[in-house]
């Protein structure tokens, strides 16, 4: 998924060549001061990477058996989300929302608020040229039954493809940041962006920096921050850099992590040992979320929330603490080694 946004209303992505230039970030001091790496996956970042990976015609060796495993769970239902993900290279931004929320169910409300000009913008012209199915019509014409079709598609989508891998997706992006908190500790804020990874080249000179990478499109694009600052958003799926410049907050870069040793582990093992419900709280924990937002991604009610992270704050696989009128709730360290147990095969 090689994407680039620029600053505008709807930020608009670079159009697809097939000669790669450079997409580079020019940042001074204060961008580089307030860089911040996130804790947690962006969910809707991961299912559109997946959706793409999953159509692409190869996988890379630790994708494989994930791809086998999802592409024979798919369903005809999941079509007016997979449409959207078919075109290598591109994807509609309004499927990945600036918030780049971790849960689910939240991050798909923001989406279901998509205004109906944005959607004729992004997808119009794709539907006029055929470059995306001819049904994509109705939502481009923001059509009510398009618009929960789409939704019903990416819930069905995101239960096969995503969610059964959730916690092996955070542990990756957890011990991303662990490595780059590390790095921060030992060498500074310059080791931690010149050692991204092997898409990203990091050069200083005096006071500007710059940190850029190679894509597939055909005109050299140059991202200003301007002191707002940029945050890293390690991705799982995600098999290229990924920068989202919004006027309104900091310049968001998203890029792969480094390959993992084993394929992404579904959490029936860890469901086996703690319960679904209560696997799943302990999974949602490390986004330290509060009570009454687990809730609401499992759709089940505040006690019965409580209760389970009562329960696994007794065997000290979380802490908890207050946050003005909310109790969050983090993973401790043996949660976080069960949590990546539990779903080891």
């Amino acid at each position: 998924m090689h994407r680039a946004f620029v600053a505008t209303p709807f930020r608009s992505r670079l159009k697809l060549a097939t000669v790669c230039a450079m997409v580079t970030l020019h940042l001074n001091a204060a961008d580089v001061s307030r860089t911040t790496v996130r804790s947690a996956p962006s969910v809707l970042l991961e299912l559109a990477a997946a959706g793409q990976r999953l159509l692409q015609p190869n996988a890379p060796e630790h994708l494989v058996r994930w791809r086998a495993r999802t592409r024979a769970a798919l369903r005809p239902s999941m079509r007016p989300y997979l449409d959207l993900c078919r075109l290598p290279g591109w994807l509609p931004d309004f499927l990945t929302p600036p918030s780049l929320g971790s849960v689910f169910e939240v991050a798909l409300r923001d989406l279901a608020e998509t205004p109906p000009a944005r959607l004729a913008m992004e997808l119009g012209p794709r539907v006029e040229a055929g470059e995306v199915p001819a049904r994509v019509g109705a939502l481009a014409r923001a059509e009510p039954a398009a618009r929960e079709q789409l939704l019903a598609a990416m819930r069905a989508f995101h239960e096969v493809a995503v969610a059964p891998y959730w916690a092996t997706l955070s542990g990756a992006v957890q011990a991303e940041r662990t490595v780059r908190a590390q790095a921060l500790a030992e060498t500074g804020i310059d080791g931690v962006l010149r050692n991204l990874g092997p898409y990203l080249s990091w050069r200083s000179a005096g006071a500007r920096y710059e940190l850029s990478y190679r894509c597939a499109f055909g005109i050299e694009s140059d991202v200003v921050p301007d002191g707002r600052g940029v945050t890293l958003v390690p991705s799982y799926f995600l098999p290229h850099p990924s920068v989202l410049d919004d006027p309104g907050g900091p310049l968001i870069l998203a890029y792969p992590v480094r390959p993992p040793r084993r394929e992404p582990a579904s959490r029936e093992s860890l469901a086996n040992l703690l319960g679904r419900t209560r696997a799943a709280v302990l999974g949602l924990t490390v986004d330290a979320l509060s009570t009454s937002q687990i809730a609401r991604s499992l759709d089940i009610s505040v006690a019965s929330a409580s209760q389970h992270t009562s329960t696994l704050r007794a065997a000290g696989l979380i802490t908890s603490h207050r946050d003005g009128v909310s109790v969050r709730h983090t993973l401790t360290p043996l949660g976080e080694q069960l949590l990546r147990a539990g779903h080891a095969r």
